[in-house]
């Protein structure tokens, strides 16, 4: 007879553990119990060693698919009277429970649902252990029923019948329910009149939707704002009740057969859609009748996601009912613009009231807002993809750092914000909590920051902070009373990301590209070649020239600003060209702000010169959302040319300057000669690579270093990257990408964090 204690730690909760735990100890015929601690799960068992062995082994090698075990520990004890195996009640305590993820509507329940002869059939909050609402849900540590927003719903019998069954699949999935013990779904009008109520609730909202209408459909983490995707007056209408008139909106899709319709889906798009993730998926369009070109406007990519709640599900069931074709629904954040998403019935009712024409509510309440994650996969390695909004399927999975670090809260940027809660070598990176820019969002970080701290149990003695003076990130650090402030340079916070996206801390060459950060010297950097010596140290080797934008915000508003800026500094007033059509007196103001040094920013940004050249080249001169211009330019620029412009690199002190007089001699004359403008834009592209490599080059013979990390917004053009990645490997180097975190501001926090922890 063997006896053995098993501790596990890790995402065992809420993901079918115990009941697998249980059913793997009847099988083997093995006595003990197993329980939830907020130190993980206990086990103990006993039986012949054979059996105890093939039991471990079963735990280590196969445990339940959406669990994530990250510490094992077994250890022999004296056998223990005992009969039978049993699953003991949950114990709270001083350890850190981790909270798994919401989880994309499983197979088994769809088919239940879907079934006229199921007891849940057509039942819009069907879930199981392997399925369903968890981090929207929780409260409070250990994950059960009472420490959710289901704790006002009382189950019938046959659901505690279930609850209780350690062999059914629902046994301890702390939202079972069903339609005479759960939550409910209504439809209603703008001003609260109830339209219709279940199964008929959500046919009406098909049936609104097929018509025209625009519906508030209250989700898993918050609302969506839905049309059909082929009415172009349905998406034309949201656009301008929206106030959005050009941002990609997001779809929804019936099946993955639906998105090779829309798109040229690879396979590893297609199982990152039908994962239980099931993250929006940014994937290559192509032509289709199935959607409105009002969706996704001078972009090559659209985003796509698969039903993933049973309420989208039979919606698009609904839809199909009466008009069997591929559908694809609009499926964009229910807020407004720049706002935390809404996840409360009545709020939505006031704030989005003017935008629907009709809602589709539940009372199942929402404790945590979660956006929709979105995702692209790189093209590089099977299976790997990279993450641009980091929420919903992946929020609040634990990060490992490469090192540990004193107990520190990192509140990363002004944009795209996330923070990361640190201790140890464990980082807990935030949902995606947005633009930090209004009270809404705002008061959405303090309240997430307190319920992180409360759930892992970290009570930081540092907070960590971008550099620039005015975020209002760095304000609220300011404000907390803890030991330490640190503050740390954009850049370096970009740099140390992707290496602890990586898992490590080696000294690596650092490309840095983005739009807009502090730097060191006072000027918006974003144009940047560092080193990383090793220990958090880092130089700055190089960066694009300085260039001046006119106005700010202003100019980054009207990239044609920066485009008249760039040309007149390179070379002067005699040398500007004519091809930007605006305002003769506004060329004027912007000619004697150059001249005269007036109300300028000098900034190295690259994201800044896809701008420039974006708006020189006439492809997009005003923006109505973030990187609009950049996005616009990679779009045109995808066509195969080989050609480049030119560029010097000169010696500037201890760093080396990327100059740009000859890329924009190139340009000036491109434009007057008419060359096409995708042409231009293919052959600025390639210029950005060809300087990227002779950068990465001067830097290795200087440090002998042979990895390249990348990492900043501009990473999230996709060509760019995918050339720089292949040019790189190709050169010799070990090239570090992104995978857990984003490249852009949302990882911001995840390297602040370890700067901190090079710096204690």
């Amino acid at each position: 007879m063997k006896s053995v204690r098993i501790h596990i730690n890790g995402i065992v909760q809420g993901v079918g553990f115990r009941p697998y735990v249980y059913r793997l100890a009847v099988e083997r015929g093995l006595s003990g119990w197993v329980e939830n601690t907020s130190q993980g799960v206990i086990i103990e068992a006993q039986g012949r060693e054979p059996e105890v062995d093939s039991f471990l082994e079963a735990l280590r090698k196969n445990p339940p698919p959406q669990s994530l075990i990250e510490k094992f520990s077994v250890e022999d004890i004296p056998p223990q009277p005992a009969s039978g195996f049993r699953i003991a009640e949950s114990r709270q305590g001083q350890g850190t429970t981790l909270i798994s993820p919401d989880i994309a509507l499983c197979p088994d329940c769809r088919n239940e649902m879907l079934n006229p002869n199921d007891r849940r059939y057509g039942y819009p909050f069907i879930n199981c252990t392997n399925c369903g609402p968890r981090f929207s849900i929780i409260r409070q540590t250990p994950y059960d029923r009472p420490a959710t927003t289901m704790a006002d719903f009382t189950m019938c019998p046959d659901c505690e019948g279930e609850y209780h069954d350690p062999l059914n699949r629902r046994f301890h999935a702390q939202p079972i329910a069903c339609p005479a013990c759960g939550p409910k779904v209504w439809l209603c009008r703008p001003g609260g009149v109830v339209i219709a109520e279940g199964a008929a609730a959500v046919h009406g909202a098909a049936r609104a939707l097929r018509d025209g209408q625009i519906l508030a459909l209250k989700g898993i983490g918050g609302f969506h704002l839905a049309c059909n995707a082929a009415d172009l007056e349905a998406v034309a209408k949201l656009r301008q009740r929206k106030r959005r008139p050009h941002k990609p909106l997001a779809l929804m899709v019936d099946s993955v057969d639906t998105a090779r319709r829309l798109c040229r889906l690879v396979p590893e798009e297609a199982a990152i859609m039908d994962s239980p993730q099931a993250p929006i998926v940014l994937v290559l369009k192509q032509a289709s009748d199935l959607i409105s070109e009002l969706i996704a406007p001078g972009n090559r990519y659209l985003g796509l996601m698969l039903p993933y709640s049973p309420l989208h599900r039979l919606l698009f069931e609904a839809l199909a009912r009466d008009d069997p074709r591929p559908w694809a629904l609009v499926m964009t954040s229910g807020n407004i613009s720049d706002l935390p998403i809404i996840i409360d019935n009545h709020q939505a009712m006031d704030k989005l009231g003017f935008i629907a024409d009709c809602f589709l509510l539940h009372d199942r309440p929402i404790e945590n807002r979660n956006d929709d994650s979105i995702v692209f996969w790189s093209g590089q390695e099977p299976g790997h993809f990279q993450i641009m909004r980091h929420s919903r399927g992946y929020a609040p999975n634990p990060l490992t750092l490469p090192l540990e670090t004193p107990p520190c809260l990192a509140v990363g940027g002004q944009m795209k914000n996330t923070f990361c809660l640190a201790q140890g070598q464990r980082a807990y990176l935030s949902q995606h909590i947005g633009e930090m820019e209004s009270f809404e969002a705002m008061s959405f970080f303090e309240e997430m920051v307190e319920k992180y701290q409360r759930w892992f149990k970290i009570e930081p003695q540092a907070v960590v902070h971008d550099l620039h003076p005015d975020y209002l990130t760095t304000r609220w650090a300011g404000s907390q009373s803890v030991a330490e402030k640190i503050a740390v340079p954009h850049h370096f916070a970009h740099l140390l990301s992707v290496l602890a996206d990586n898992g490590t801390c080696q000294p690596a060459i650092g490309v840095v590209f983005d739009g807009t950060g502090y730097g060191l010297d006072g000027k918006i950097w974003g144009g940047e070649f560092l080193y990383h010596h090793g220990a958090g140290q880092i130089s700055r080797l190089g960066h694009l020239e300085y260039l001046p934008l006119p106005g700010g915000e202003a100019a980054i508003r009207h990239p044609w600003r920066i485009a008249l800026a760039y040309g007149l500094t390179l070379f002067g007033p005699d040398a500007v060209w004519d091809g930007l059509k605006v305002d003769p007196e506004q060329k004027e103001l912007i000619k004697k702000q150059v001249k005269g040094d007036l109300n300028l920013v000098w900034t190295s940004s690259l994201g800044r010169l896809y701008d420039a050249v974006s708006a020189a080249l006439g492809i997009c001169t005003e923006i109505t959302f973030e990187a609009q211009a950049a996005m616009a330019l990679e779009s045109a620029a995808a066509g195969g040319v080989s050609a480049a412009y030119g560029f010097q690199i000169e010696e500037d002190g201890p760093a080396r300057v990327v100059k740009l007089r000859r890329l924009w001699q190139g340009l000036m004359d491109d434009i007057q000669n008419r060359v096409p403008a995708a042409v231009a834009a293919a052959k600025f592209q390639n210029a950005v690579v060809d300087f990227t490599m002779a950068m990465c080059d001067n830097i290795k013979s200087i440090t002998q270093c042979r990895t390249v990390a990348l990492s900043g917004g501009v990473f999230q053009n996709r060509t760019l990257l995918s050339e720089l990645e292949g040019r790189l490997a190709d050169r010799g180097f070990r090239v570090l990408v992104h995978r857990q975190v984003p490249a852009n501001d949302g990882g911001l926090s995840l390297g602040q964090v370890l700067y901190y922890a090079f710096k204690r």
